[in-house]
């Protein structure tokens, strides 16, 4: 199961390559922008791409794409697919190639929520998954804070499972974490993971299992991967690390 999973993300990041999406946010002032950016890595729940603007990690954003049928979650006859996203994460890039921000978004649906409306500059964080396999977001008091939670550098022998809209397993791998946070975790694996995709992360250990959004990948010399989660519905015990 594990080996199918991991062929389907490669055609996806092939696939990525041709794959260009409109951006339309907001400033700090509350001034509207729209850019165009090149998408590098995409699933049903998120994308990745580059910009030479930054977005605010908490913010959310519009995009315009040409993302395949079968990974939207409507308008599946549609030429394009209008979606809001939560800003997940945001990295300056500087190489030969590319200049700019390096961004992965999590898709939240057609229209933003409510409180949207009355505040665009609000902040939101991810609460959960829609039962359209999207993902719930809630407001968020402050402001984005990098590495706000004390990361614990331990490992624990956890299962990774890469799960569907259905919350399904549809791959998995046992793994060893790098570190963890109350909410969120980083580990080496070999499967392949896109920002948006969403993970189960089982300890044993620990008797914990939850939720995850992938919000970041980094490509490894030996060809494997580093993912970066950040747990939705269920806290890490961290306080039992302590003991």
């Amino acid at each position: 199961m594990a080996v199918k999973s991991k062929v389907t993300h490669e055609v996806r990041e092939a696939d990525a390559a041709s794959l260009f999406t409109v951006v339309n946010g907001l400033d700090a002032d509350g001034e509207s922008w729209k850019e165009a950016a090149d998408v590098f890595s995409f699933t049903s729940g998120g994308i990745g791409f580059h910009m030479p603007r930054s977005c605010a990690v908490g913010t959310l954003i519009s995009l315009m794409l040409q993302l395949p049928p079968h990974l939207r979650s409507y308008d599946h006859d549609e030429e394009f697919y209008h979606v809001w996203g939560l800003v997940q994460n945001c990295h300056l890039t500087s190489n030969d190639e590319l200049s700019g921000y390096q961004i992965g978004v999590a898709f939240i649906g057609k229209t933003p929520p409510p409180s949207y409306g009355a505040n665009p500059l609000q902040n939101y964080r991810i609460c959960g998954m829609n039962e359209d396999g999207l993902w719930k977001v809630t407001e968020s008091s402050t402001r984005f804070v990098q590495r706000k939670d004390l990361r614990y550098w331990k490992k624990i022998d956890v299962y990774l499972a890469l799960i569907d809209s259905r919350r399904e397993s549809i791959g998995g791998e046992r793994t060893v974490t790098e570190n963890v946070s109350k909410n969120g975790a980083a580990a080496k694996t070999s499967l392949v993971f896109n920002i948006g995709d969403r993970v189960k992360l089982i300890s044993e250990e620990y008797d914990f299992s939850g939720l995850a959004v992938v919000c970041n990948m980094q490509q490894l010399k030996d060809g494997s991967s580093r993912v970066h989660m950040e747990f939705v519905e269920n806290s890490f015990p961290v306080e039992r690390l302590k003991k």
